[in-house]
C-alpha cells in the first residue's frame, strides 16, 4: 500500500494532479474539498484524466483535514495504491430522506462478496438519514465486516452538499467502496468528549429524525429555555448542545444527535439521525479541552501497527459541531490525534454533517454526531 497526497488551495486556476496521477487499476483516489471546489465544472474531468482506472470518491466538507491541520476552501487529494487488496465501488441516488434505509440495503447488497473486510461510505449531508442508511448497509454485511465514513458538509450551512464518484460530481447520492482481501488491516476509533447535564427527558412525540415533544412539551421550548439569548441563533447554536440518547437503564450509550433544522410553527426539531419515540435523552455540553481529549481517545482506540515496508492511512472524520465549538483551536484537535498516532501515518479527512463508525463498547456500526471518528488502514507484509 503506497500513498501520495496533494492539496490545492487555489480554486481559480486549472487543476494539475500530475504529481500523483496514476493509470494503475488498484488505486483509490480520496477527494475532500470545499463546495466551491466541487462546483467547478472541470473537477470531474480533471480527476478522471489523472486517474483513468482508479476508484474516485469524495465529498464536500466543513473543513479539510490533513497532516498539517485543518484548512478551508481547499481540495485534498489522497491516492492510495493497494498491493494485495482489491476495491469495488457503487453509487446510489437518494430521492427522499425516507429512502435512506433502502439505499443502504442496495449498497450493501452490491458490495457483499467473498473476502469483503471493510466498507467506506460517504453520503449527502442534507438529504440522508444517516442512522437509517447505516441500518440498511449493515443488514447485508457480515458482522466481521467493519463500516465507517460520514456525511458530506457544506461549511455548516446545511443547504447542499456534493459527492464525486468516478469523475461524476453529484448531489443527493451515497457512494460506497468495498475493500476485499486478507492483507488489509483496519481499526476504528470513535469518541466525543461531551458531558450530559440537566434532567433526563423522554421523547413523547417524534417520527424518524424529527422530535416534537419531550415530556409532553415542545422540544423547541426546552432548548429556548436552556439557551437563552443563544436561542435566536438556532439551529446553528444548537450544534453546541446536542442530545445524548440514553439506554433503558438511563445510562449514556455514547450515541449523540445534533440539530439540523427547527420548526417554530410546531416547535419541533429535526436531528441528523433517528431518535425513536420513547427514547430517553439528555442535553450535552463540552469545553475545548474535553473535545480534544475525546479526539485523543479516538486515536488511541484506532492505533494500528503499520508494517515498516508499507504506508498507512488515517482517515479522520469529525463533526461540524465540534468545529464550531473549537473555533480557532480546531487544528489542535487534529494535531492531538497526530501526536497520539505518530508520524507513520498519512492523514486525510474532513469535518462532516454526521459520522459513521463502529462504536467501541459494542463493536456495532452506528451513525454518530459530534464525535471524532478515525479509521486506520494498512496492508500486511506479504
Amino acid at each position: 500500500m503506497r500513498i501520495q497526497q496533494l492539496t490545492i488551495d487555489d480554486a481559480s486556476g486549472p487543476y494539475d494532479f500530475s504529481q500523483i496521477a496514476s493509470e494503475d487499476h488498484n488505486v483509490l483516489a480520496l477527494v475532500f474539498g470545499a463546495v466551491a471546489q466541487f462546483e467547478r465544472a472541470d473537477l470531474g474531468p480533471a480527476l478522471s484524466g489523472a486517474f483513468p482506472n482508479a476508484v474516485i470518491v469524495g465529498c464536500t466538507t466543513a473543513g479539510e483535514i490533513t497532516g498539517t491541520g485543518v484548512s478551508d476552501g481547499s481540495l485534498t487529494l489522497t491516492a492510495v495504491r493497494f498491493e494485495s487488496t482489491t476495491i469495488r465501488t457503487c453509487c446510489e441516488p437518494v430521492p427522499r430522506m425516507q429512502d435512506s434505509e433502502d439505499v443502504g440495503r442496495r449498497l450493501g447488497a452490491a458490495l457483499v462478496g467473498s473476502g469483503l473486510r471493510y466498507v467506506l461510505v460517504l453520503g449527502d449531508g442534507v438529504g440522508v438519514n444517516g442512522a437509517a442508511l447505516v441500518k440498511g448497509i449493515t443488514a447485508y454485511a457480515d458482522p466481521s465486516v467493519s463500516v465507517s465514513g460520514g456525511l458530506a458538509g457544506d461549511a455548516g450551512k446545511f443547504e447542499r452538499t456534493w459527492l464525486v464518484h468516478n469523475g461524476m460530481v453529484q448531489t443527493k447520492v451515497v457512494v460506497a467502496v468495498g475493500f476485499y482481501g486478507d492483507a488489509l488491516r483496519v481499526r476504528h476509533g470513535c469518541a466525543g468528549g461531551w458531558t450530559v447535564f440537566g434532567p433526563r427527558r423522554t421523547v413523547t412525540k417524534g417520527s424518524n429524525n424529527v422530535v416534537y415533544e419531550l415530556d409532553g412539551r415542545p422540544i423547541l421550548d426546552m432548548y429556548e429555555q436552556y439557551l437563552g439569548e443563544e436561542a435566536k441563533d438556532l439551529p446553528q447554536s444548537g450544534l453546541l448542545y446536542p442530545l445524548a440518547i440514553l439506554s433503558e437503564r438511563r445510562e449514556q450509550t455514547g450515541i449523540i444527535r445534533t440539530i439540523l433544522e427547527i420548526n417554530r410553527e410546531d416547535g419541533s426539531m429535526a436531528f441528523a439521525g433517528g431518535i425513536e419515540e420513547g427514547s430517553v435523552v439528555q442535553l450535552m455540553c463540552a469545553d475545548e479541552a474535553e473535545l480534544i481529549q475525546g479526539a485523543v481517545l479516538s486515536a488511541s482506540q484506532s492505533r494500528i501497527e503499520a508494517p515498516v515496508s508499507h504506508d498507512a492511512l488515517a482517515l479522520l472524520i469529525s463533526c461540524i459541531g465540534r468545529r464550531l465549538l473549537l473555533d480557532g483551536r480546531v487544528s489542535q484537535e487534529v494535531r492531538a490525534v497526530i501526536r497520539e498516532l505518530g508520524p507513520d501515518f498519512h492523514y486525510t479527512g474532513f469535518y462532516s454533517n454526521g459520522e459513521i463508525s463502529p462504536f467501541q463498547p459494542t463493536g456495532r456500526c452506528e451513525f454518530h454526531n459530534e464525535t471524532m471518528t478515525i479509521t486506520t488502514l494498512c496492508e500486511a507484509s506479504t
